[in-house]
């Protein structure tokens, strides 16, 4: 069953949002996935019905287009609105000419689809937007979404304060949040002991144990490689391969729910992860690994063949993708210790210094991590709007 239910840039027609909105200067940051619900624009209902003088863009810009990594770095004129848009992401001159336009606004709004896992950025370039706006004393809005994982699950490790990077701001957060964007940011405020008149304007509809293919909602790629709904349920463990060397898929059609490189025994590997257990095993029931071949057109082992696996999800309920690849991780050095190697920067994204240790004990972190997710439960639920 679908259930209906509405974002907040679909109620931009209420008392409340004209009593907050009207007659004011606005910017917004977006991109493409800021869309209502018939796919329209955010920016091209906001600039028909209020006073739109500014656009803002985050990593992969405004048209989501680069990637990752990649900005606008440019200030250009929106053809839609025909407003200037700037980049609030990259860290050049053109983040200074942001900054500028921030003090000649009198409000900046923020519009994207977060995907409800810690390292995808756009829910630090929010947070970053929130000091910019506490700079310039201006307010700042959300128009908040459902997050697509839903509001229940917490899961993953809390990030820890020597891993703090544009990946992880948050000391405390855990990879799966369960949190909206908006109620992030109500925590970010208190967090970060942000001086800033903060809204929230939420959505209608929606309850916590909703995911994103409960919901009557078209679903808007959110960035270049994040193109399905199970790429974003896989993401939350899949994107540590971003920091080894087994390609996680990117330039194939299926980044991050295949992995693998040219030397990967995928065999060894999956006999390895399947001995594991019944305890650890746990942790992936509901997905099916599938052996297969691919050859990225960019990115890691670009024109290899690469040999690994594809994740299938045949039941989300009880699967726990960061354990999951977690236990992937020991697997694959256990078969290949010459050759499998975890980059210096893979704790950015794991949360966790540990992790590079030769004798990582997998099993006991996440015990020790489910603690202390159960700790950031009770600390979110203070700032649930849903």
């Amino acid at each position: 069953m679908k259930y209906t239910l509405f974002n907040a840039c679909d109620l931009l027609d209420s008392q409340e949002v004209k009593d907050l909105l009207g007659g004011k200067r606005l910017g917004l940051l977006t991109n493409v996935s800021g869309v209502t619900k018939d796919l329209r624009r955010t920016a091209d209902v906001l600039a028909e019905k209020y006073r739109l003088c500014a656009l803002f863009s985050p990593e992969h810009g405004l048209s989501a287009a680069a990637q990752a990594g990649g900005f606008d770095n440019q200030v250009f004129v929106d053809p839609q609105t025909g407003v200037p848009v700037y980049d609030l992401y990259g860290k050049t001159d053109c983040l200074q000419t942001a900054q500028k336009a921030l003090s000649e606004i009198d409000i900046l709004l923020f519009d994207i689809q977060d995907i409800g896992i810690r390292y995808y950025t756009y829910q630090h370039t929010m947070l970053d937007a929130m000091k910019l706006c506490a700079d310039v004393g201006i307010p700042f809005v959300v128009l908040d979404r459902v997050n697509p994982l839903g509001g229940v699950t917490v899961q993953g490790c809390c990030l820890e304060c020597d891993c703090l990077s544009d990946v992880g701001r948050a000391p405390g957060q855990p990879v799966v949040s369960g949190m909206t964007v908006g109620e992030l940011a109500l925590w970010y405020k208190d967090l970060f002991c942000i001086d800033i008149q903060l809204h929230v304007l939420r959505c209608e509809g929606w309850q916590r144990a909703y995911v994103f293919e409960d919901t009557d909602l078209l679903f808007v790629p959110p960035s270049p490689n994040m193109p399905t709904m199970d790429t974003v349920f896989l993401y939350s463990g899949t994107c540590l391969f971003e920091d080894t060397n087994i390609s996680e898929g990117r330039g194939t059609t299926k980044p991050f729910e295949q992995f693998g490189a040219p030397w990967l025994q995928t065999e060894k590997v999956l006999s390895v992860l399947f001995d594991l257990s019944e305890e650890a095993k746990k942790n992936f029931v509901g997905l099916v690994f599938r052996p297969c071949e691919f050859v990225p057109t960019f990115s890691d082992y670009e024109g290899e063949v690469c040999q690994g696996m594809q994740l299938h999800i045949s039941n989300k309920q009880n699967v726990n993708m960061y354990a999951t690849v977690l236990y992937l991780f020991e697997a694959i050095r256990k078969v290949h210790p010459d050759k499998f190697a975890l980059s210096p920067d893979l704790p950015l994204l794991a949360g966790t210094k540990r992790i590079l240790s030769a004798d990582f004990d997998v099993a006991a972190f996440l015990a020790e991590q489910k603690e202390k997710c159960a700790e950031f439960d009770a600390v979110r639920k203070q700032y649930f709007l849903y």
